[in-house]
């Protein structure tokens, strides 16, 4: 359909402002918003740029994705399949939220874990053995077009587990501001290496799940046991979204609901929830003060793993 049919069909079926609002989307996103140019903007620019765009448009997260949450890598226990959502964040109701298998079980975990940890060489894993055969069959994954590809991937990988048991996990900020590191050859998943941290959605009752960039990264995390690695949000259920309202509009944390308040202490919320609610016991009303003071006024009292070749 050419955009002089579509256009008419949103016309006739949405209306001018639908129309008006789609026709600037397209423009933006096909002449100024392409990875090829954003990526070299500074990374101040593209957080604004977001928090502009949570303003403007519905469906969108208050929370910025160029602000990486911090989490503890054994907590994303599941990923996604390549079918569910991903747009940077979106806010997105219905049962997408439902996992394709837990991370641990996948080629590449798997893989990692028998390079690094039980010193297999590359070519014993089914990461490998995965990509050789495509190769071989003509279809080969995109990184690995031939065997000297082939062998770099791999190798890089290498260096990737080396570097993070050396100096940990080092953010995208972290490496955009290192002259001898700069991440945007390595930025395949998103518009801005900024956005390009290990990609999580988020699902209503608030499990992270892996989705998108970060496969490799999240493997090693989890095989050195780091302590803690920032992720990218991508997308949060609708559900989960309402939980992030309402902690934003409770002026104190009596008036949360039940629900909102078993919550305060995810990672996900760390920038809506005023550091006075995160206590071990809830606000009191001024009648439960009363009634909890008693009658007479009184008050109860690693080493790290290294590579093996």
């Amino acid at each position: 359909m050419n955009l002089v049919h579509r256009s008419r069909r949103i016309l006739r079926e949405d209306g001018v402002l639908s129309l008006l609002w789609r026709s600037v989307r397209f423009v933006w996103t096909t002449t100024v918003w392409r990875r090829e140019l954003v990526q070299w903007l500074p990374a101040s620019a593209v957080a604004l740029a977001f928090a502009v765009r949570s303003r403007l448009l519905p469906h969108v997260s208050d929370a910025n994705p160029t602000r990486p949450i911090r989490v503890d890598p054994d907590e994303i226990e599941y990923y996604h399949g390549s079918d569910d959502p991903w747009r940077l964040g979106h806010v997105i109701d219905s049962d997408w939220d439902d996992p394709e298998g837990r991370f641990e079980e996948t080629a590449v975990y798997r893989s990692l874990e028998a390079r690094f940890l039980e010193g297999d060489d590359w070519a014993e894993t089914e990461l490998y053995a995965e990509y050789r055969d495509r190769l071989e069959d003509g279809d080969p994954y995109w990184r690995c077009t031939t065997e000297a590809e082939l062998e770099a991937y791999f190798e890089r990988i290498d260096d990737l587990y080396e570097s993070m048991a050396e100096e940990g996990y080092r953010s995208q900020r972290a490496l955009l501001a290192d002259d001898d590191a700069d991440p945007r050859e390595e930025n395949t998943d998103a518009v801005h290496p900024v956005v390009q941290e290990i990609g999580v959605n988020v699902y209503r009752d608030g499990e992270l799940v892996k989705k998108g960039a970060g496969f490799h990264r999240l493997a090693i995390a989890k095989l050195l046991d780091l302590e803690e690695i920032p992720v990218t949000v991508r997308v949060r259920h609708a559900d989960w979204q309402a939980v992030r309202n309402e902690i934003r509009a409770a002026s104190s944390r009596a008036e949360l609901s039940e629900r909102a308040e078993s919550h305060l202490d995810h990672p996900d919320l760390r920038d809506v929830v005023p550091e006075r609610w995160r206590q071990s016991q809830p606000e009191l009303t001024a009648d439960a003060e009363h009634e909890a003071s008693g009658a007479d006024g009184s008050e109860d009292d690693d080493d790290v793993p290294v590579p093996q070749r």
